[in-house]
């Protein structure tokens, strides 16, 4: 196959868990675009959280795309245009704060450029500190919230997620999707989201087929995307759920797994 598009998971996956890219990986994910392929970031992470990623590994410069809020929107990163944005429902958004709160979890959600929390807890201060974004607690703002939001993250101890999670079997309401970035999180998007629906989406824009994408990532929420891509990959570093449902694994991302990747296949 001749694959031409790669994506990449963020935290975890591209970065090391010291949360940088390694030399090595930045040097091959350059010289992979400089050979005409595409490479676009597909992460949990608010848009402006991923622009100086993406522009660190010039996807600027070579016209492509970042997916950001786990597909809740899609957006070219040289001139900051959305090919995609999907809002969570109106009528089922003070419901799923409802439902944090009643869980224990604390309620997560952004402004541009602004992490959003109503209280906190020992994992509230994690969104902020993975996206570099400031974080503000302020429990009337959450209270008195109208806006359509592009995702909500309950917050808390993994056990807690962890059931949260089985109960809600990926769906919450009638339109709002569920799944878990890392253990502490529980992300909550609009059902027709997914880093999946949005590699289609792309992909379509793009006028290449599906199967030309190999995708790699290490998280629950990075299912969707494993499954449709042409070759999903999964982390050394990995859930184990995401381990199963790949067509194979990689290194970790503290080995230069997506090195591995780019040598094999690209």
């Amino acid at each position: 196959m001749n694959y031409e598009l790669l994506v990449l998971d963020i935290d975890d996956t591209l970065l090391t868990s010291e949360h940088i890219i390694s030399p090595r990986t930045y040097d091959a994910l350059i010289d992979l675009q400089q050979r005409g392929k595409k490479l676009v970031l597909a992460s949990g992470r608010p848009t402006s959280s991923m622009i100086e990623v993406a522009k660190q590994l010039k996807l600027d410069e070579f016209d492509s795309y970042v997916i950001a809020f786990n597909g809740a929107v899609v957006m070219r990163v040289r001139d900051l245009q959305e090919i995609f944005s999907q809002r969570i429902e109106h009528s089922e958004q003070r419901a799923i704060i409802d439902y944090l709160q009643q869980h224990d979890l604390a309620v997560t959600t952004y402004t541009e450029d602004t992490v959003m929390i109503d209280r906190r807890n020992e994992y509230s201060d994690i969104e902020g500190e993975l996206t570099g974004m400031p974080t503000l607690y302020d429990a009337e703002w959450m209270a008195n919230l109208v806006e359509p939001r592009l995702k909500f993250i309950g917050v808390g101890h993994p056990d807690i997620v962890a059931q949260c999670e089985a109960d809600l079997q990926g769906k919450f309401g009638q339109s709002t999707y569920v799944t878990t970035s890392k253990p502490f999180f529980l992300e909550m998007m609009h059902q027709n989201v997914s880093k999946g629906r949005s590699i289609e989406r792309l992909c379509k824009h793009l006028e290449i087929g599906v199967e030309q994408v190999i995708a790699c990532g290490d998280g629950n929420n990075d299912a969707t995307m494993i499954e449709v891509a042409g070759r999903g990959i999964a982390m050394g570093n990995a859930t184990e759920y995401l381990k199963r449902i790949a067509d194979e694994v990689t290194l970790s991302n503290d080995e230069d797994g997506i090195v591995a990747v780019i040598e094999k296949y690209l």
